[in-house]
């Protein structure tokens, strides 16, 4: 026969078991609230939530995540982040033949071993966070994997922070010591861009399509959502929109490349003469007269350097400044000769 006492424990016990289950939900629950909350104001949620991306097809018949209506208008985290340490490489296209590919070996033995090495394709997840506009922009370019990539790497450094850098790009100094540390000269750069070539007269620049053009084979964002690339990137899609549909002889450079890139670095800068003429120094030096100097843009509180050829320009290898090596693998050369790589703008 079974005691009182008995039955009164299986009963505490069903009980605990009973009050365990709700409130074992509303911790699950709670968990989740908190983590929808926290979305935008904690960078690793992303990747928490990846694998519930809903994909969607573009006109180019490639499977897309879903292009979320993101905004621009988000503050960077004042947390320590690593994602100053990472390595991006962009693929699009069919194109496989990479000559230069063996630069990637240069990377893994110059970073440092805590930082990811990547290779982004136009499906990756962190598009899941781009704006309506830059998905149109984007789905647009597809038919011409040139242009794509060149807006898929500002899309990639603006939303995941760190180094991008082209295939041909070998490096030779360590990263991210060399490019962020306190002990060097771009300490205080939460976005670095560089140089192409000393290029400054109406002669030379025939074989470009700026003078003082800005390269983008090797662009660094300090950590991610820099005010500079998020108004930079609304400004690539105001003139793409205002060159769409693109005719079939526009500059590859003049899209998402070094036209418009060079192009906003003189208006956000606002100055009144070009910038590769403003002093980067008290003794008056400038970019132009000084390959090794540094011109520092403040605002927004954040400081936007744009760094002499010596450090990132073309044939910078004999320099001590020099960061990178590019080895002008022209891939662009291997796309229909309708669209031209150059297309100068005085």
């Amino acid at each position: 026969m079974e005691s009182e006492d008995d039955s009164d424990a299986e009963c505490d016990l069903d009980c605990d078991i009973d009050s365990q289950i709700p409130y074992r939900v509303f911790v699950v629950c709670s968990v989740g609230l908190l983590l929808v909350l926290g979305y935008y104001n904690i960078p690793n949620v992303l990747a928490m939530v990846r694998a519930t991306y809903h994909r969607t097809p573009f006109s180019d018949g490639q499977v897309y995540p879903r292009l979320y209506q993101g905004s621009h208008d988000v503050t960077p985290s004042n947390e320590f982040s690593n994602e100053r340490c990472r390595v991006q490489f962009v693929f699009t296209g069919s194109k496989s033949n990479y000559k230069s590919f063996p630069t990637l070996q240069s990377w893994m033995r110059f970073a440092d071993p805590t930082c990811p090495i990547e290779f982004l394709r136009s499906n990756h997840p962190f598009l899941g966070q781009i704006t309506v506009a830059e998905a149109r922009v984007i789905g647009a370019l597809a038919f011409q994997p040139i242009l794509q990539a060149d807006m898929l790497k500002l899309l990639a450094i603006y939303y995941l922070g760190g180094l991008v850098v082209d295939l041909d790009v070998q490096a030779i100094k360590p990263f991210p010591q060399a490019w962020a540390d306190v002990e060097s000269p771009l300490a205080f750069c939460d976005v670095v861009l560089g140089i192409e070539a000393d290029c400054y007269d109406d002669i030379c620049v025939k074989n470009f399509v700026r003078k003082g053009q800005i390269q983008n084979w090797a662009m660094f964002a300090r950590q991610p959502r820099s005010p500079f690339l998020g108004e930079l990137l609304e400004f690539i899609v105001e003139k793409y929109d205002s060159m769409a549909p693109l005719d079939e002889n526009v500059s590859i450079q003049e899209v998402a490349g070094s036209g418009p890139i060079t192009d906003f670095v003189q208006i956000y800068g606002n100055f009144s003469h070009p910038f590769y003429n403003a002093p980067t120094s008290q003794w008056g030096w400038t970019l132009a007269s000084d390959p090794s100097s540094v011109l520092r843009i403040q605002k927004h509180h954040e400081e936007v350097c744009v760094v002499g050829s010596r450090y990132t320009g073309g044939g910078c290898l004999i320099f001590d400044e020099c960061l990178i090596s590019h080895h002008f693998e022209g891939s662009w050369q291997h796309w229909p000769r309708s669209f031209n790589r150059s297309k100068v703008i005085h």
